[in-house]
């Protein structure tokens, strides 16, 4: 499969990372030198400096043979361009397209053949729901949920409020009385399935997997108690934090936005009443006294500043506020953003990559969520009458290395399977794994 990329930022780049490792045909495109120069030191693929609507640019890309056309600059014109000039152009089946602005989405234009644009991602969009969906869970974790599953998919940083340093997963497993697992940890840059005599560090990530309650009574034994979130305030009133305090406004939480853009401000509070808009600079601490912003119970913190996203969400909980969620881009970031304690952090960048995976996948898989950074996958697929893990017990199956059968859901009802369980065809079953074993596992089990 060719797959040819305009854009090499954070999305860009991403996206063509995860392709690479499941060896498709990768083309890298962007006219910012720079970017190119950091893509063709890091990836094993063509990068090509130019621009996407290029006719002679996308044809040294090899466009004529591509499968795929994706473009994710960060301008919406020069993405919906793109897929136009390709679509009127060149015979590919699928074009992607990056959509920021969410006006785009109320026109008839994505309904209309010719644009071009066989499927439309919106970062801030993905990301704001991914934000709200934590909110929804207590804020305590990350949070990765698939649509027909009641089952709870947690990344639980192991810090000074966790008291898991040291036990076994044997130990941790005979804290909750349900069906539960911890199907990977991040330690050290790397990936660890373990077993039962495996040693839980400080420092670790662990992929928690349960029902509601076992997810439930694993937060309280870890020491990470859930408290009720009634008030919360927002550090950014743009796309992405007008669209949090819009839904989380709807759902009955008190919600107080700053922002130091006094129109946008005045937008905000216009459009929702409901809504406490504050005019101000979060960086000045006297507004945190002067508006006693420490009297609530969650901060998320949203601006187009990662570095001030994790300090204002850091600041907030060392005055009291009990949780904190920031919006960050750079994988680097992410890890050091958790180690600080902040609760959650979300990476538009990390969503739009798992949206469009998703997409481009298709066929028997129903959704992928990328995970710890990038590093694995929790993807979501039906088994197939002809797959090779059909009418098996798990204990009998020949998974790639490094992947784990962690939860089923077969007529509405949900498991966490042992060894004994036997998957059947029509299941739908959520795999855990490493991303370099992603290509083995759609070959020889996702069919």
């Amino acid at each position: 499969m060719r797959v040819v990329i305009v854009g090499a930022g954070e999305v860009g780049y991403n996206i063509a990372e995860q392709l690479i490792l499941e060896k498709k045909d990768v083309i890298l495109i962007d006219k910012d030198s720079e970017k190119t120069k950091r893509a063709s030191s890091h990836l094993d693929c063509l990068v090509l400096t130019g621009e996407g609507t290029n006719i002679d640019t996308l044809k040294q890309a090899g466009i004529e043979q591509a499968d795929i056309f994706i473009s994710v600059t960060n301008s919406d014109e020069v993405n919906m361009i793109s897929c136009f000039v390709v679509a009127n152009e060149f015979n590919v089946p699928v074009k992607l397209a990056r959509v920021r602005n969410l006006e785009y989405g109320k026109t008839r234009m994505f309904t209309k053949t010719k644009i071009g644009i066989d499927f439309a991602v919106n970062p801030e969009f993905e990301a704001a729901k991914s934000i709200v969906k934590t909110v929804e869970h207590g804020a305590t974790t990350d949070v990765f949920s698939f649509e027909d599953l009641d089952v709870q998919f947690r990344d639980v940083f192991v810090d000074e409020e966790c008291n898991l340093d040291g036990k076994s997963i044997k130990e941790i497993r005979q804290l909750v009385n349900d069906d539960f697992l911890i199907a990977g940890i991040l330690r050290d840059e790397d990936i660890i399935i373990p077993h039962g005599e495996t040693i839980v560090k400080s420092n670790d990530h662990l992929f928690a997997v349960g029902t509601k309650k076992s997810i439930y009574q694993f937060l309280q034994k870890s020491g990470i108690k859930s408290k009720k979130i009634k008030k919360v305030l927002i550090v950014g009133a743009g796309s992405i934090g007008s669209k949090v305090a819009e839904s989380l406004s709807f759902r009955g939480r008190s919600v107080t936005v700053v922002d130091n853009d006094y129109d946008v401000c005045k937008n905000l509070a216009e459009k929702f009443p409901d809504v406490t808009v504050l005019h101000g600079d979060i960086s000045d601490d006297s507004i945190f006294e002067d508006e006693q912003l420490d009297e609530h119970d969650l901060i998320i913190t949203t601006t187009d500043k990662e570095e001030l996203n994790i300090l204002t969400a850091v600041y907030g909980k060392t005055l009291g506020i009990k949780r904190a969620i920031a919006l960050v881009n750079k994988a680097n970031y992410l890890k050091i953003s958790r180690n600080l304690g902040i609760d959650a952090t979300i990476s538009p960048k990390i969503s739009s990559a798992s949206a469009v995976l998703r997409f481009i996948r298709r066929g028997n898989i129903k959704a992928v969520h990328t995970i710890f950074d990038g590093m694995a996958e929790a993807i979501e697929f039906k088994v197939s009458p002809g797959s090779s893990i059909a009418n098996k017990l798990v204990k009998e199956l020949h998974l790639p290395e490094k992947t784990l059968i962690v939860a089923v859901n077969r007529n509405y009802d949900d498991y966490i399977p042992g060894g004994d369980f036997e998957i059947k065809p029509g299941d739908n079953v959520i795999v855990f794994a490493k991303k370099e074993s992603i290509k083995k596992l759609e070959e020889s089990v996702i069919v």
